[in-house]
């Protein structure tokens, strides 16, 4: 798809489907369809074999339409009624040494373990640091090789139905389409300064890293970030 993205936004809030190409850098989509999905919102069952019809029919309208857009990529983003997040505090005794990388590390990736391990149903899609204590004092940046007694950092993990992303990933791989990225709408959109609702605009946020306090939790690859390579970056 060259530098076009695919959006597909499950809004639960209002009831709607939206499919959306926009090309990355512009404002202007090069196309958008918005599907109501009042009648069948309340039977799961329903709800997932119409989006398996309609995503089958609206790649085929997009490739009609345009002949240079092959559809194999989409970034699945799911609107609920409110934002969902798992808010923690975690703390770590390190006995006048020095804050390191290995530290942070273990913290994020402890309590994501944690997370996973005790709620099996939640597919974490942002992790967001929103602060840090070093020995009582808060810092919006981790003074790495600083000396102190106690660290909190303060997470935000927010997080989606994995029952629901299951089975809408079952209906991207029947059409063999890769999942780019998760996106929690309601982050996304918070994001955003003005034109809040712009879900095409949110989601091309989301996707370019702009919240400077979310740890990257995609695989490393080569040329990019790794897992906590972005907020060490961000951070030191």
């Amino acid at each position: 798809m060259n530098n076009s993205q695919f959006f597909i936004n499950l809004n639960l809030k209002k009831q709607k489907i939206n499919f959306i190409i926009i090309s990355s850098g512009q404002t202007t989509p090069l196309f958008t369809k918005d599907i109501n999905i009042e009648k069948f919102i309340n039977n799961k069952k329903i709800l997932f074999e119409n989006i398996d019809k309609l995503l089958k029919e609206i790649i085929l309208e997009i490739e009609r339409k345009f002949q240079n857009i092959f559809v194999n990529k989409v970034n699945l983003m799911i609107e609920n009624i409110s934002l969902n997040s798992i808010d923690l505090a975690l703390k770590e005794n390190i006995e006048n040494k020095s804050i390191s990388k290995s530290i942070i590390e273990y913290l994020i990736k402890d309590a994501r373990y944690q997370i996973i391990k005790n709620h099996p149903e939640k597919h974490i899609t942002h992790i967001i640091i929103k602060k840090c204590l070093i020995d009582g004092e808060e810092y919006n940046y981790i003074p790495f090789e600083s000396r102190c007694k106690n660290f909190i950092v303060d997470l935000s993990f927010i997080y989606l139905q994995k029952t629901f992303t299951s089975e809408i990933e079952k209906i991207f791989k029947n059409h063999q389409l890769e999942i780019n990225k998760i996106i929690c709408t309601n982050y996304a959109k918070s994001l955003l300064n003005i034109d809040i609702d712009n879900v095409s605009k949110a989601g091309l946020t989301a996707l370019e890293d702009s919240n400077l306090n979310e740890v990257s939790i995609t695989p490393k690859k080569k040329g990019k970030m790794g897992f906590f390579e972005k907020v060490f970056h961000i951070f030191s």
